[in-house]
């Protein structure tokens, strides 16, 4: 509790609580006869991943370690070590599964705010530091909303501040508690990095505590291996080269926790790629870099400051300390348009050292040109105008949850009669029995709410983890088209694997043919919109 003055505890708390806000809105809103499913609104894709990281708890509640993709049909190989964060999540929690994951969301959102509090002390000697460094590493975020006033500028790509969750700290811990507890691991991680380097002998403590964090690490956000293992070296180098901190022989000690890391990512690396369906998954997984603006814009708030102090900085008394945020923002930079589909993946963490460099630059380039009197009122405005785009998503949730009639608002709800029809399922299908679903482009349709509201395996209900994924729109466009003839239906079927047809408005607008007609199905539930039909083997 000393480590950690009242306030940072308090703050902490509140942004914990802030960030819940637009889940508390949407259960309190929920119209009458049904469920908030636990899904965000705002950005569109939130609900989607939501649903992804469900699926996963879902296995662990099972008690299923190798993951799997419930979000195709083909048959694949469990991945032990693979999403194993949501599925400990599902498997350690007695709770359902929504609140599990919102609970866990809360509570890391507070154990991300006190790991940056540890790092801002880590380079910053007085309060007044370290509090600008937490705010700018928390509720700041950036200014490319900027160009919604400029015609056409967003006409293909949004301003990053309102998709791009993996680009800041607390936007990401306001979706997603895995990328909370990643930037904890990282600052875990590195500061224990750090703390070895400076200790004597060869610390096993310190030693097996790095080589957990890594491996956790390596769990939670894989990618990070391409930032991670060249950050290490080289700074492993620098303070065995140049600082002399280190001998050869002591460093050689380090190859068990990078040897760990290393093995663990390649490890995850080969089974993805030696499985066919994996394969398509990673294929699949493609998250390249927007235009250059988007990034200046988006890290403006943090750049300017950086900029200030640059001089500073590099005429200041030499500190190794420093080297860790600079040589973190550099690889970061260089990965953000480097030739691998996973470019935007990186940039999760990197306000943290962000701010840290940000900070510098205003408390000890910036502020010193101004009069003592007029400081805090300058800090308060500029941290105030970082934080707009973090004020206006969380308000922009609240706002949509206020209005649950509306179309866009009711994705996230689960109505009376698909409730019933998944009671149905939970009674009378296995979990790995397959069922025919929709899902489009615009993550809207019947697969990706069933498997987080059931843990089912699903015909399709993903962008990534459906395989193929633009193929099987068609395949389901033209399983529904009248013209079709049902000796194809009935093959496709079979072909797949179908044990039940979910028919529901989202398969409605998919065509006009209509399942009652098919004599190789056979109704077993009905109510209001939703009919399930199972697929008679025999045909």
């Amino acid at each position: 509790m000393n480590r950690f003055p009242l306030g940072v505890w308090l703050f902490a708390l509140a942004l914990a609580a802030v960030t819940a806000l637009p889940y508390v809105a949407g259960a309190l809103n929920a119209p009458s006869a049904t469920l908030y499913s636990g899904a965000a609104l705002v950005p569109s894709g939130a609900a989607v991943d939501y649903n992804s990281h469900l699926a996963k708890m879902w296995q662990g509640r099972r008690g299923e370690w190798d993951y799997q993709l419930l979000f195709t049909h083909e048959a694949h190989p469990g991945l032990p070590l693979v999403q194993g964060f949501y599925t400990l999540l599902g498997a350690l929690s007695p709770f359902d599964l929504a609140l599990t994951y919102h609970l866990a969301r809360f509570v890391l959102t507070i154990g991300m705010v006190l790991a940056l509090w540890v790092f801002a002390s880590h380079f910053f000697e007085t309060p007044s530091a370290r509090w600008i460094c937490l705010l700018l590493s928390t509720i700041s975020a950036g200014w490319s909303w900027l160009l919604l006033f400029v015609p056409g500028a967003t006409a293909q790509v949004g301003p990053i501040e309102f998709w791009l969750i993996d680009a800041y700290n607390l936007i990401g811990a306001l979706f997603m508690p895995h990328f909370a507890a990643a930037v904890i691991l990282q600052i875990a991680a590195f500061l224990t990095f750090e703390a070895w380097v400076r200790s004597a002998g060869a610390a096993w403590r310190g030693l097996l505590l790095l080589t957990a964090l890594l491996a956790a690490m390596g769990i939670v956000q894989p990618y990070i291996i391409l930032l991670s293992l060249p950050l290490l070296l080289i700074l492993l180098g620098y303070y065995v080269i140049s600082a002399k901190l280190l001998t050869w022989r002591r460093a050689l000690w380090l190859l068990l926790p990078l040897a760990a890391h290393t093995a663990l990512i390649v490890y995850q690396y080969v089974a993805i790629n030696n499985d066919a369906v994996w394969r398509s998954f990673s294929e699949q997984n493609i998250t390249a870099s927007p235009d250059l603006l988007y990034y200046i814009l988006g890290y403006l708030p943090f750049i300017i400051p950086i900029l200030i102090g640059a001089r500073t900085f590099v005429v200041d008394e030499a500190d190794d300390r420093w080297w860790l945020p600079l040589l973190w923002v550099l690889l970061v930079a260089m990965l953000l348009y480097a030739p691998f589909p996973t470019q935007r993946r990186y940039l999760l963490g990197v306000q943290t050292p962000l701010a840290v460099l940000a900070a510098y630059g205003w408390t000890r380039a910036f502020l010193p040109r101004i009069s003592a009197g007029r400081r805090p009122l300058l800090t308060g405005v500029y941290v105030t105008l970082t934080a707009l785009a973090p004020a206006l998503l969380i308000f922009a949730n609240i706002n949509a949850f206020a209005h649950p009639q509306m179309p866009a608002t009711t994705a996230v709800y689960y109505s009376a009669d698909e409730l019933i029809g998944y009671e149905w399922l939970r009674g009378q299908a296995n979990p790995d029995d397959l069922v025919l679903t929709t899902f489009g482009w615009d993550g809207q349709g019947s697969g990706g709410r069933m498997v987080a509201a059931l843990g089912q395996r699903v015909f399709m209900g993903h962008w990534i983890e459906t395989t193929r994924f633009e193929e099987k729109i068609a395949q389901i466009a033209s399983f529904y088209n009248p013209v079709v003839p049902d000796e194809w239906r009935l093959m496709f079927l079979q072909n797949n694997g179908a044990r039940y047809v979910w028919y529901d408005d989202s398969a409605r607008v998919l065509g006009g043919w209509n399942p009652a007609d098919a004599p190789f199905l056979e109704q077993v539930f009905s109510s209001g919109s939703v009919t399930i039909y199972r697929v008679r083997l025999n045909g």
